[in-house]
């Protein structure tokens, strides 16, 4: 473009070259979702979507708009990926019936890309699993055994990567990608526990003030446990499970760190997070390649990142 980018039109690209690192085009009503401003008509952010694509700067296929640098396949992928996502989800809906019956489970969300409603042909099942306060690793100790045992350690639907307890809700450092992970997390089972964890990271707001979350789930409304998870909880209540899964915490950062050396203090615990209320491992460091690509992706389009 010859002309200055208008403050509105500058936001517009800062949304789109977020999900450009994905190589995710956006209609106009996305764009909007996710524009990190609020006192914007849908009309007034359509008109800057055609101009911006009128002088060269975006394209538009089929209702999506991408940079003009991308190749139109990016709107038939995105499609296509919609499409096996859905498939996915149909299986996810049993998946999240058995994960209702392990004991000490108190809420089941998806994230990951399948929260998004996109789903690549190498693409996991993430899920967020809540658990009781104290028994968090008892419950991973109990899901990571079934996996590797029924399921010969496959995780394409069942890659339960993230677990916190009831009271371990915010934890996130505050930036754009944990916004749009925690905002487009779907609920599975207990849409109450789903509206805490959102309460709780309230401040998504100032990144994305558009934002509504409509909490759809397409599993289990209900926060009652299951028949079966009742029973089992009783019996396994007989032991010191507090005990048991404060060791079991010390034994996976122990293991951790021993296979993980070369980190020092600081990356370890940005990467590995073992907690009482917490257990989540980054190994690849997502966020962090997401958030430069971001800033790289700016810089070559000549906007900064922050309004």
């Amino acid at each position: 473009m010859t002309q200055p980018l208008t403050t509105l039109q500058k936001d517009i690209v800062r949304t789109l070259a977020y999900f450009d690192n994905f190589a995710y085009p956006l209609s106009a009503d996305q764009v909007k979702a996710f524009l990190p401003r609020n006192s914007v008509s849908l009309e007034q952010l359509e008109e800057s979507l055609e101009n911006l694509t009128t002088a060269g700067f975006l394209r538009k296929e089929k209702a999506f708009y991408f940079f003009a640098d991308r190749s139109p396949a990016v709107v038939a992928s995105r499609i296509h990926n919609e499409q096996r996502a859905s498939r996915m989800k149909k299986k996810v809906l049993w998946i999240s019936f058995f994960l209702r019956q392990v004991p000490f489970v108190r809420a089941v969300f998806v994230t990951g890309s399948l929260s998004k409603n996109v789903a690549g042909p190498s693409s996991d099942v993430d899920f967020m699993i809540v658990t009781a306060k104290n028994r968090l690793w008892v419950s991973k100790m109990i899901l990571t055994a079934i996996r590797r045992t029924i399921l010969f350690g496959s995780t394409k639907y069942f890659c339960c990567n993230l677990f916190v307890t009831e009271d371990g809700f915010m934890f996130f450092e505050q930036n754009i990608f944990n916004a749009i992970e925690i905002a487009t997390t779907q609920v599975l089972w207990n849409e109450a526990a789903h509206r805490k964890f959102q309460s709780a990271n309230s401040w998504i707001e100032r990144f994305l003030p558009n934002w509504r979350s409509n909490h759809a789930h397409g599993g289990f409304a209900s926060a009652s446990s299951s028949f079966i998870q009742s029973v089992l909880e009783k019996f396994l209540n007989m032991f010191p499970l507090s005990t048991i899964d404060a060791k079991l915490m010390d034994f996976a950062r122990t293991y951790w760190k021993k296979r993980n050396i070369h980190l020092d203090e600081h990356r370890f615990n940005s990467l590995f997070l073992c907690t009482p209320d917490i257990s989540t491992v980054w190994y690849d460091d997502h966020q962090r390649r997401i958030l430069s690509g971001l800033r790289q992706r700016l810089t070559q389009l000549g906007v900064d990142q922050v309004a």
